[in-house]
């Protein structure tokens, strides 16, 4: 599976006094759909030791809790040694784009303390993944 895309609930707590989802919201959103697309969409070993380098992300329009749930688009832009960037789409059921995210997601070494390289099993996948994205056709994001 070269993306994956993950539908997370909205929540009544996830709002702000506008009735908008709150913007600190969006990344527990793309949080939760990023390490479940880790885990089942890639099926990565070492998918919980990781950590957030950084992360990019451009609100595109509102969200409410009216939507009841978005769906996140998860996609690898590029894979280095010891991270990967990451390119994330939140849609509202009607496929409206509410935000673009992209994360550089760091694999970690819990003994270390330190980065460290995906297993070699994970970095297959990896590669894999990045070579069937790589050969479909782009996607309208």
């Amino acid at each position: 599976m070269t993306t994956h895309i993950i539908d997370v609930p909205l929540r009544w707590r996830d709002l702000d006094t506008n009735g908008h989802v709150y913007h600190g919201t969006y990344l527990t959103l793309l949080d939760e759909a990023r390490s479940t697309w880790l885990r089942s969409g890639l099926a990565l070993a070492g998918a919980d030791s990781h950590l957030i380098a950084r992360l990019e992300i451009d609100y595109v329009s509102e969200l409410t809790v009216d939507a009841g749930t978005v769906a996140v688009e998860c996609a690898i832009e590029r894979l280095g040694t010891t991270s990967l960037r990451t390119a994330e789409t939140m849609r509202t059921p009607d496929g409206t784009v509410v935000a673009r995210s992209h994360a550089v997601v760091v694999f970690w070494d819990r003994e270390t303390r330190r980065s460290a390289p995906p297993s070699a099993e994970d970095r297959a996948r990896l590669e894999a993944a990045l070579a069937d994205q790589q050969a479909q056709p782009p996607v309208e994001r």
